[in-house]
Parts: structure tokens; sequence; C-alpha cells
């Protein structure tokens, strides 16, 4: 017993020096402790991910260990990744906890796993001494474990972030219920939490990795028990999208879980069943973004080389549940400096891509000129665009622009964002991408906002940029910031005032976006080309007209042979068929507030519709045809029209209308 006494007084000394240089390191240099691992001699790295285990063996906590070092010896894994939660129900009460053993040392004893352990904290780890877990002492009696708030795991071709997620959520200093929080070390919290995130952002900006894995306890995006941790997609997501992370890793749930980002690399993966699982709750999810969810224990693994990640989800039997793997390209030094070089000798719209069906059809539908709070009958147009959008299976939503009337937003922080769209289109139909251009009321609050990462981050359908490219395989769509393209914004104003930035000087913005639209549009071999814009080319509305678009964007599309333009600005519904040329002109403003009782003379053999009222638009569209309907507030179809096209040569095309 005295022996037993000297060594751990030996170990808590030992430990305290150790703490000391960490503290000194820590206090001179504001940035996350990193440590290096070496990757396997042929360069690839592997690794197994858990969470939320700490349970002494118990809800097959010791099941899954077992399952971890047969797969862990298969793989040859480099280390293990804890994704928090790691003691059960409230942390370590102390460095001299058993539990520290009989949750760990004790129950991952497979060869394979006697590798280094990587561990953040959970919200359960914060209910005991936090300080225990992340003290050296706990190294000295298990070398595997490595524990800190936040730092960068530096294997070479991956670069693994770990982020302390539990003091962003605000439920856990404003309403702990029964439970008691260490918060040694984190206040003042703002602070605490500003540094991390300036932190996490500084070191993914100054990576060279070729891949870049964050690692944190909550989730950013679930179907699970706990939902989505709105604090992190507010502060954190916003960093991790601008940074191109691959993947952000958590626990929490306690489930196995893969949500795929439908606009960026970001694939988000929950490891939260090392032990107690089956909650039996599941919110409803975009099954194009969800690629897994198994509510049950289990654990994953990650295999990386210089152009490959490749991942799988294991249950509690070893049995594969999911497996999904990317790859990148592998540039040369030279390589790279062309890249650069192409960049910035060619600035081109940027680019998205959308998956057509599996029998490589696509349907969509056209909405504009809507964002009232659900006024004006907004709530009743999105009613029947959900209707709608379920029988045609629709695959996204474009926004003709005027999202926000009558002054767009004042910020990423406007709840008109959540009344006028979150709030509105709800239904299951509409829960698919939204592709969004501005309008000019729009132009009138800060346009930024809608631009802006943090809204795609609170509500991942929103996708806003001012001018770019859709591309889904059979029908390229370009997006045309059209508001600038106006004088009358310019020279007469009026009352309002617009967000010019980013867009003066106006004559070389202008210049610029018509010649990457040219280009753009002269490069593209989709069977479809459709451009969107806000401003009307041909119309019979209110506005009519637009002459700036008519002298400077139609000259472009007419010798592009584009097959549509699709605009708002007028709120009302209008077809009109061009005698000078093939393209359709379709207006979709009928979001919101309409019935202007304002219709100008046109020739009734160009305009096929005008609708003074609420509605929007459906398209269905193949290799072959394409399939035009009108609806308007109540669903009731107001007009249809088709053209079918046959592709006979590079430079002939034959169409057939009805």
């Amino acid at each position: 017993m005295e022996n037993m006494t000297m060594m751990r007084s030996s170990i808590l000394f030992s430990g305290l020096i150790i703490l000391c240089t960490l503290s000194s390191f820590t206090s001179s240099a504001a940035e996350l402790q990193r440590f290096p691992h070496a990757s396997k001699a042929n360069g690839s790295i592997s690794f197994l991910i858990l969470g939320d285990w700490g349970r002494r063996g118990a809800y097959n906590q010791s099941q899954v260990a077992n399952q971890m070092g047969i797969i862990g010896e298969k793989l040859d894994i480099d280390f293990v990744i804890s994704t928090g939660d790691n003691f059960y129900e409230n942390g370590l009460t102390g460095i001299d906890d058993p539990q520290f053993e009989d949750s760990f040392s004790k129950i991952y004893t497979a060869t394979s796993l006697q590798k280094q352990w990587y561990s953040v904290l959970g919200n359960h780890d914060y209910r005991g001494d936090v300080e225990a877990q992340l003290s050296p002492v706990l190294r000295k009696l298990d070398s595997k474990w490595l524990c800190l708030r936040s730092f960068i795991v530096d294997a070479e071709i991956v670069e693994i972030f770990f982020v302390d997620t539990t003091p962003f959520v605000d439920k856990y200093f404003a309403n702990p219920k029964g439970s008691v929080y260490d918060w040694s070390g984190i206040l003042p919290r703002n602070y605490y939490l500003s540094n991390i995130l300036k932190d996490v952002d500084s070191a993914l900006k100054d990576s060279t990795a070729k891949w870049k894995i964050v690692v944190g306890h909550h989730t950013i995006r679930t179907a699970g028990y706990h939902g989505e941790t709105k604090e992190l997609v507010t502060q954190l997501l916003p960093i991790l999208l601008e940074n191109n992370v691959d993947l952000y890793v958590n626990g929490h749930d306690h489930c196995l879980e893969h949500i795929s980002s439908p606009n960026s690399p970001l694939q988000f993966l929950t490891s939260g069943g090392g032990s107690k699982a089956w909650r039996g709750v599941v919110s409803p999810y975009s099954p194009s973004e969800m690629k897994l969810y198994y509510d049950g224990q289990g654990f994953m693994s990650v295999q990386i080389t210089q152009t490959e990640l490749d991942i799988a989800f294991y249950d509690v039997f070893g049995n594969v549940l999911h497996k999904w793997g990317t790859s990148k390209q592998h540039y040369s030094f030279m390589g790279c400096l062309l890249s650069l070089c192409l960049v910035a000798c060619a600035a081109e719209l940027q680019r998205f891509k959308q998956a057509p069906k599996p029998d490589g059809s696509l349907s969509f539908l056209v909405v504009g000129d809507w964002g009232r709070r659900g006024q004006y009958n907004q709530s009743q147009v999105a009613l029947q665009m959900g209707l709608i959008g379920e029988k045609s299976d629709i695959d996204f939503v474009i926004s003709t622009g005027d999202n926000f009337y009558e002054d767009g937003l004042t910020g990423v922080d406007d709840p008109a964002f959540n009344e006028s769209f979150s709030n509105i289109y709800t239904a299951p139909s509409l829960k698919k991408q939204w592709y969004n251009v501005l309008g000019n009321h729009d132009y009138r609050g800060d346009v930024e906002a809608q631009l802006s990462l943090v809204l795609r981050a609170i509500d991942s359908r929103w996708l806003c940029l001012r001018s770019f490219i859709l591309d889904a395989e059979i029908v390229e769509f370009f997006f045309v910031d059209t508001t600038p393209f106006v004088d009358d914004y310019f020279t007469n104003p009026k009352e309002h005032t617009y967000d010019w930035r980013g867009v003066t000087p106006r004559a070389e913005y202008l210049s610029n976006l018509l010649k990457e639209v040219d280009s753009a549009l002269k490069i593209s071999t989709a069977k479809w080309k459709i451009v969107v814009g806000h401003h009307t080319i041909l119309s019979a509305g209110h506005h009519g007209v637009t002459e700036e678009l008519v002298t400077h964007l139609l000259p472009i599309l007419k010798s592009n042979n584009i097959d549509f333009y699709v605009n708002g600005h007028d709120h009302c519904l209008e077809h009109i068929s061009d005698s000078d040329s093939q393209i359709q002109f379709f207006t979709s403003g009928g979001g919101s507030k309409a019935w202007r009782g304002d219709i100008k003379s046109w020739s009734p053999e160009e305009l096929k519709l005008y609708y003074d009222g609420q509605g929007f638009m459906s398209f269905h569209m193949t290799k072959a045809s394409a399939d035009v309907a009108y609806y308007d507030v109540s669903g009731n179809v107001l007009h249809k029209w088709s053209i079918s096209k046959e592709i006979d040569s590079a430079t002939h095309r034959t169409f057939t209308y009805s």
C-alpha cells in the first residue's frame, strides 16, 4: 500500500511538471496545440472512431470493443479517435477515479487498440472533474490516453482539428436542470468561444494537408434524438464550409449516421454508438442527403491516402452497415501552379452540380417575388408548391429573386429569413436545394447577408450567389445577377438605398459578367441551356421590357441558342414565345403579392399566357423533351407547354412544340 502511494505521488509530481510545461507552451502561443502522427511507410493512414462509450463494459460496450479490436487488426490502424462522452454518467470524479480503468484501460485491451487515442470532451464529461480527463496523470496511468479541449493532429496527408463543442451549447449554462458542469478554464465563456473560433479558422486556413477533418462531440447535421446543434450551425459550420473541410465527425447522438452536403464536399459523420443506444427517435431527413442512419451500437473506420478517403460503419457484431468513398486528384507542384494561373487568368462563374434522377430526368419548381412572412397568399402558394412538388418528385427549387420584401435582409440574424423562408416552405417535397438569385428588393438590404454561408448553415436548402452555374447533366442553368444592369437604380434610386458592395465599379462588373456568361454558354455541351435572372427581358406586365437586358444580355442568349429565359420581377405568370428566335421567355413572379391590374398590349402569336395573380411554375425535363406547367394559388393548372428536341448534328436542332 505504501509503495502504491509512493508511485501515485511520483506520478502526480511528474504530471505537475508536464502540466506546467504544457501551460507554459499554451500561454506563449495563441495557437491550438499540435501533435504530429506519422503515416505508414506507403503514405496511408487508418483509424477507428468511437463515441459515447464509457459504461464499465455495460450496454454492449465490451462487445463493441471486441469488434473494434478485430477490425483494427485487419486495417492495421494507426490510432483511435473518441468523439466524447468518455465516462458516464458524470465524467470522472478525479484522477484516481477507478472508472478510468474500468471503462477504458480494461475494456479496450485488444492488441490493435494499444495505439494512441485522441479524445475530445462531451457534455457528460463536463459534469465531472474536467481537469482530471485533461491531466497528464491519466496519460501516465495509460499511455494510450490523450485528451485536450481543442487541438490538432498532424498526420501528414490529413490534419484533424479537435474542437471543444460543449461550451457552445447555451442550455448547459441557461438551463442545466439537475446537472452541475465544471466550467473551470472556460469562463469568461464569450472570450473562450471567440478564441476557439479564431484559432480553428486560422489553423484551417494555414493547413496545406490534402484532407481536413474536424472532430467535435456535438452534432451539426443529424436526424437523431438530440437534433442539430444550432449554436454550431451558426458559429462553427460557416468556418468549415469556407475552409473546405472534408469531414465533420461527432458523437452525442447514440447512433451511426452519415449525412452528405448537397453543395459542398463536407460530409457529416456521427459515431456515437460506443455503448448505450437504441433511442428509437429519428427525425425526417432528405433521402438525397441521408446516406445512413443506424439506431444502434457500433463504430466507424477511416482509411486515407493522398488521393482517396474511404469510410465504413460497423455494428456490434462487426457487420458492415455502410461504406462510402471519395477521391481527390493528386496534383504536382507545377500542376498546382498551372491551376492557380488558370484561376487567376479566367474568372469563371462558380459551378454547382445537381444529379438527375436515375432515369436521367429532372423536375423542379420556379417561384419568384415571394418573401412576405406568409402574407399576400405566400403561404397558400407554398402549400400548393408542396403538393405539386411531391406529385412531380422534384429535385430542387429555383427562386427568381426578390426573396425578402420590402428591403431585403438587415443581416444574417434578420428573423425575416426564417419567417419568410424556413417557416413557410415546410412541405417535405420542398426540403430540397433552393437555387436563388437576387432581385432589386434584395439589393435594398444587406446583400452580403443573403450570400453568406451563415444562412446556408441555418437552413441547408439555401444557396444564393450573384451569378453561378448549375450543371444538372442534361441541362445547364446560368444564373445571372440582373439588378446591376438597370440604370434607374443608380441614377434615380428615389428614396431607396442600394447595397452596391461587390458591384462597383459597375462598368467593369457588368463587362466581366457578360464575358463570363457568354464564355460559359459557348463551351456548354448540355442538351438544354436555361438562363435565370430576376428582371424581365420580354414582358407585357407592369415593369415591361428591361431595355438594358435587351441591349446587353439578349444578343448573347440568342447567339448561344439558349432554350429558356426564366425571370421574376413582374408579379405575374407569363409565357412569351419569341418570334425572332427559339427562346421561350417565362415569368414566374407570383410568389406572393400580385394583381397589378396593368397589362401592356402584346402580339397574340407570342403571348401564350398572361395571368395577373399568384402562383408558380413546374418543369419536367429529359434529354429529348421539356414540359412546363403554370399553377395558380389553388393548384389549378393555368397553362401547359411542351417541346421536344432531336439532336441531328452538332449544329442542327429540330424542335417540336405543343
